[in-house]
């Protein structure tokens, strides 16, 4: 009997409350992927009995215990030693529907595909909370504004809480990016990055998940900083454009002054964390640019639907617009 082609992996850490209320909707929508779907909870050495509730109650699901607790990041190294065609990776706030990742697949067919997302709907399924996101300049930033398509359309990024990822191609793109320890920023960064190296990131509105938001990441003052401050990394490792370039610059010189006078403490610690890790985003770019096969304007252009690789715009076009932002759009 063939290996399963798909992973579906759950990453926990003193989750147990969020397994016992979502993982068996993981379960029942593994089981509906042709050609085979492993569920794989991936513990980040959690405390508070997450591994001997999963022994005892889904004897079918493979657990992991990660040698230490890397946050996202034991995703990497978790998906350099499974052998699944695809992975999907899930926050454990997620609940699925029976087709959520049966939809998502067929599109990693493609060759140039490297990930595809399920649209994100809150925990009562009455509002979208990440719909399609294209990408916009944002107070000299990345920001997003999202939009809701009929069909599989380009998005600025798969995030880590519910998509579909082409494995060898993750690890080839080096995984998510530890500049942005401990969260935020990463797996916008990673979609990014397959823009620019010639791949596509694609949004299927039919794949619906239910995310209680913020369940694994609290929104704090701290938190908030840290988005923030990744939001400028992510800026000076992946843009080149010389117009967003000076933009940013522009937005710098009136914000820092401006903030200060407000006493906006918070965003001047953000920023300057940010330029005390500046060198090794450099160096990150430096590394980067000779693989680059797109220029930001053709990505932003192809995540717009333009451009002489871009898919057919999805029938009927888009039915709302969200206001633009500059954080992270998984979370």
């Amino acid at each position: 009997m063939p290996d399963p082609i798909c992973a579906a992996v759950v990453l926990n850490y003193n989750g147990r409350h969020l397994l016992q209320e979502n993982l068996s909707s993981v379960v029942s929508a593994a089981q509906k992927v042709e050609g085979g779907c492993d569920v794989i909870v991936l513990d980040n050495l959690s405390t508070d009995g997450s591994v001997e509730f999963l022994k005892e109650n889904y004897p079918g699901v493979i657990v992991e215990v990660a040698p230490s607790n890397r946050i996202l990041f034991s995703y990497n190294e978790l998906c350099r030693r499974i052998r699944h065609k695809y992975v999907v990776l899930l926050n454990t706030d997620i609940r699925l529907r029976d087709d959520s990742l049966s939809v998502l697949l067929p599109h990693c067919a493609a060759p140039d595909v490297f990930a595809v997302s399920a649209v994100l709907l809150d925990a009562e399924g009455t509002t979208v909370t990440r719909p399609r996101a294209l990408a916009v300049s944002h107070r000299g930033l990345l920001g997003g504004a999202g939009l809701q398509a009929n069909e599989a359309a380009p998005t600025l990024d798969a995030g880590a809480a519910c998509a579909a990822f082409d494995r060898e191609k993750l690890i080839a793109l080096g995984g998510f990016d530890e500049l942005y320890w401990p969260y935020y920023w990463e797996d916008t960064d990673l979609s990014y990055v397959a823009w620019k190296r010639g791949f596509r990131v694609l949004v299927e509105p039919r794949s619906i998940a239910y995310h209680r938001h913020h369940a694994t990441i609290p929104l704090n003052p701290q938190n908030i900083a840290v988005c923030q401050r990744n939001a400028h990394l992510f800026f000076w490792k992946n843009i080149t454009d010389p117009a967003l370039i000076a933009k940013h610059i522009l937005w710098l010189a009136f914000l820092i002054p401006w903030r200060a006078v407000r006493g906006n403490w918070s965003y001047l610690r953000a920023v300057w964390t940010a330029f005390g890790k500046l060198p090794q985003a450099l160096k990150r770019r430096r590394e980067m640019k000779p693989l680059w096969t797109r220029t930001d304007a053709e990505v932003w252009a192809l995540i717009r639907g333009k451009g002489p690789s871009a898919p057919p715009s999805p029938a009927g076009g888009p039915t709302r617009r969200e206001p633009a932002n500059a954080v992270s759009l998984s979370r």
